[in-house]
């Protein structure tokens, strides 16, 4: 596969691709190498998106793909015209909103450090890992191939920018985690492992990000571990009912996510 996809990077590193022409031509090469005939999946109704000429790739398609291609002019549109063959809808929306400037990601050819990760979001950012190296061709971190990686930090983009009032409400927790970053216990492997997977890799709505921060605290540490964390930021009360069985979600999740705002970055970004 690397030498499918080195020309790409040859490309993007000379400015000719930008990073989301790379990453589909990167996503293209896989899935074109992986399913040689059938990769474009089921066809849409072209829709015009300018960008980077698909005929210009150091890459040849099958016959019955070109001509299947006939009519469409750029990388983007290919992404833009074709449901991809094993490719979530997500991963399509999140390269063509990064093309159209929507998404502020930033392409990375290392696998950044959870809290790497947790600064970018806190900013309003994320990050898409494209592996150029001899891992592309097994698996990264004993659990993705290299297209499953990248896949994965597009769908968790199009998870964070995709419903805005989701966004904000993360932009708040990931915020209040990098502020209280020194309160928790990081050497416990466990607890560590459960933390990094909550700011890194667990794009969701904030109040279920909470709540499992809680559940982790508590069960490795004690519930008045939880307590003590917030304690000194004028927690709303609220947001010690959490996981219990007098939370009211209707009322309770506003006063947290009204709580949460105020941790929000004055750099952010916003999709």
């Amino acid at each position: 596969m690397l030498e499918v996809l080195a020309p790409f990077h040859v490309l993007y590193a000379s400015g000719k691709l930008s990073g989301p022409e790379f990453t589909a031509a990167y996503i293209i090469g896989y899935l074109s190498h992986r399913f040689p005939s059938s990769w474009p999946g089921a066809s849409r109704e072209i829709c015009r998106v300018p960008g980077f000429p698909w005929r210009e790739l150091p890459f040849r398609f099958e016959a019955n793909v070109e001509r299947r291609l006939q009519g469409i002019e750029s990388l983007a549109e290919i992404l833009a015209s074709f449901a991809l063959r094993s490719t979530p809808l997500a991963v399509n929306r999140a390269l063509l909103e990064w093309h159209r400037g929507h998404y502020p990601l930033e392409l990375m050819f290392r696998i950044p450090r959870p809290q790497e990760v947790l600064r970018q979001q806190t900013q309003g950012r994320r990050c898409v890992t494209a592996i150029i190296d001899a891992r592309v061709s097994s698996y990264i971190l004993g659990e993705r191939d290299a297209l499953s990686f990248t896949m994965h930090d597009l769908i968790h983009a199009d998870h964070f920018y995709f419903d805005n009032h989701c966004y904000e409400g993360q932009l708040g927790f990931y915020g209040l985690i990098e502020r209280t970053l020194d309160y928790f216990d990081l050497t416990h492997e466990k607890f560590a492992g459960e933390f990094d997977y909550v700011i890194s890799d667990m794009n969701a709505y904030a109040i279920h990000l909470l709540k499992c921060l809680k559940s982790a605290m508590v069960f490795y540490f004690s519930e008045d571990y939880f307590r003590r964390w917030p304690a000194h930021l004028n927690p709303p009360a609220a947001l010690f009912d959490l996981n219990t069985p007098t939370y009211n979600p209707h009322t309770m999740d506003q006063e947290i996510l009204d709580w949460l705002s105020a941790f929000r970055s004055e750099n952010r970004q916003s999709p």
